[in-house]
């Protein structure tokens, strides 16, 4: 007993700093581990809260395609969504314009309601191949919920110039 007792008095301040450390150790693990792994089971994390609300179901996608391809134009389309965004993609028949898709693309956000233009984000890809007489052509657009409109990429085809 003596021992212990000569031991404390000997080192009682390595022994307290070394609580101190353990003790700082333990909380750093625990804050690392909740930050790092979190209680999250979804990859999105909290930012898909309230999309029980505004569902985009089978037969909605269903029904905007049959829209999308009621037009002469349209040879092709694709819906599918992930997370909070809706990817549309249409391939357009020979003898449309760009403009014309870029249209028939605004056009087509009319098919859903507010709640899913305020919930969702919108993203387009329009394409018409090439053919002997006319160009084709592959632009992107996107239409973000603060947006008001759809946004283009620059589809500009750059010519290099001889010298």
């Amino acid at each position: 007993m003596k021992k212990i007792k000569k031991l404390w008095t000997e080192n009682r301040v390595l022994f307290v700093l070394f609580v101190i450390v353990l003790i700082c150790v333990f909380l750093i693990l625990g804050v690392m581990l909740k930050y790092f792994f979190g209680t999250s089971k979804s990859g999105y994390g909290d930012r898909l809260n309230g999309i029980e609300e505004v569902p985009i179901t089978e037969q909605m996608q269903n029904d905007f395609l049959n829209q999308v391809k009621s037009d002469e134009q349209v040879r092709e389309a694709t819906i599918h969504t992930s997370g909070k965004i809706i990817y549309i993609s249409i391939q357009f028949m020979n003898g449309s314009s760009l403009e014309d898709a870029e249209n028939k693309a605004l056009a087509s956000l009319d098919f859903f309601e507010e709640k899913y233009k305020n919930f969702y984000d919108f993203q387009f890809t329009l394409k018409k191949d090439a053919s002997e007489e006319e160009k084709g052509f592959l632009i992107m657009g996107a239409k973000n919920v603060n947006g008001s409109g759809l946004s283009w990429n620059n589809n500009t085809e750059i010519e290099e110039k001889e010298e």
